[in-house]
């Protein structure tokens, strides 16, 4: 999604407003501010060299919010939303040779701006907000989410595989192979310009749908439908389906993704957490990706090991690729509002050309913290 840029002063401009709608009369709608910090040091190596980078954690990124609701009528609310992202060196966007902003200023990026009207109707917004389906690919109950969850590619996407000391372009067939050229989680469509309904829950389910505009004004729709209980022996359990087409125009014609997530929690904390999703255009593309993870929660303290692979992702399914990845995480989380985490993470690529050797492996280690306030 092409990001939309904010400055300092914009960001200063509305956080007033937030404040004013704090402190004034009782006639406004009353808002409350909120974000998080989450900053992280990695350290990798492409086989070939090795770096370490200083960044800002692109799995859940510093951020600061502002939202309220107040009451228009018997039954029916009405409220806002926005969030800004607040980044100094992107953990997706490092390489081997770039482990710094491009500028000394921080990355000011707008994530939402939204207004919605909910009731015993269900909810309706319009603005730039999640689409229906967005985080359907990324359910998770097992508590290391921050550092080891279904969008392994916010840390390290960036990272370039090497072969023989040269950056691996597939014999010439692709441009240099990014490891997020090769693997994808494929979630869904995030904050874009539409309009979103979501039901009232039936029973355990909720559902919603979304239709509007993305970058380069593509046409876009979205639906998903979503599961949660909590059973009486303990045990909880996430799920999600959801699909979406997106009109991208010239051989791309029609970007249509489906698939989704579930994740199941025991009341012992031992759990379990599963991704299948795939992506196809009117072109050559026809991708899918298998991920899962099982873990462990005591206490404060959680721990998950993962693997993932996505097919024939690399250029765009001219042939056959596996992008493999291996990880183990941990999180410490003594109180809600902070959160200690390490992991390491290898990914391995394999492609189906004749007189191509697969490149070296890629491994990222990373540590570090999110607070909230």
């Amino acid at each position: 999604m092409t990001k939309q840029f904010v400055t300092l002063q914009h960001l200063g401009a509305l956080s007033a407003v937030a404040l004013l709608g704090v402190s004034g009369t009782a006639s406004a709608i009353e808002a409350e501010i909120s974000g998080h910090v989450n900053r992280a040091i990695m350290a990798y190596e492409d086989g070939e060299d090795s770096q370490t980078a200083f960044v800002d954690n692109e799995t859940s990124n510093s951020r600061m919010r502002f939202r309220g609701s107040g009451e228009i009528m018997q039954g029916v609310s009405a409220g806002v939303f926005g969030e800004w992202e607040i980044v100094s060196t992107n953990s997706s966007e490092v390489t081997i040779d770039t482990t710094s902003s491009d500028n000394s200023e921080f990355q000011i990026n707008k994530r939402h701006l939204d207004a919605f009207v909910e009731g015993g109707f269900g909810k309706v917004s319009l603005g730039q907000g999640d689409g229906a389906a967005n985080g359907i690919a990324e359910i998770d109950l097992s508590g290391t989410s921050l550092i080891n969850y279904a969008g392994v590619t916010d840390i390290g996407g960036s990272i370039a595989f090497q072969e023989g000391g040269q950056p691996f372009t597939a014999n010439g067939a692709v441009g240099q192979a990014r490891i997020r050229d090769t693997y994808s989680q494929f979630d869904f469509e995030s904050r874009f310009d539409r309009v979103r309904y979501d039901t009232p829950s039936v029973g355990p389910f909720d559902f919603a749908i979304a239709t509007g505009t993305k970058s380069d004004d593509d046409d876009t729709t979205d639906a998903a439908v979503r599961y949660g209980a909590t059973y009486a022996n303990g045990a909880q359990i996430a799920a999600g389906l959801g699909y979406s087409a997106r009109s991208r125009g010239g051989d791309t014609g029609t970007v249509e993704t489906f698939g989704g997530s579930a994740s199941l929690l025991l009341a012992n904390g031992l759990n379990f957490t599963l991704l299948y999703t795939q992506r196809e255009d009117d072109a050559d593309l026809d991708a899918d990706t298998v991920w899962g993870k099982v873990g462990y929660k005591v206490g404060h303290h959680a721990v998950t090991v993962d693997v993932g692979q996505t097919n024939d992702l690399l250029g765009g399914g001219a042939f056959d690729s596996e992008s493999t990845v291996y990880g183990i995480g941990y999180t410490y989380m003594p109180v809600n509002w902070a959160e200690f985490y390490a992991g390491v993470k290898q990914h391995q690529l394999d492609v189906s050309l004749a007189s191509v050797s697969d490149p070296d492996d890629i491994n990222i280690a990373t540590v570090g913290t999110r607070l909230k306030f």
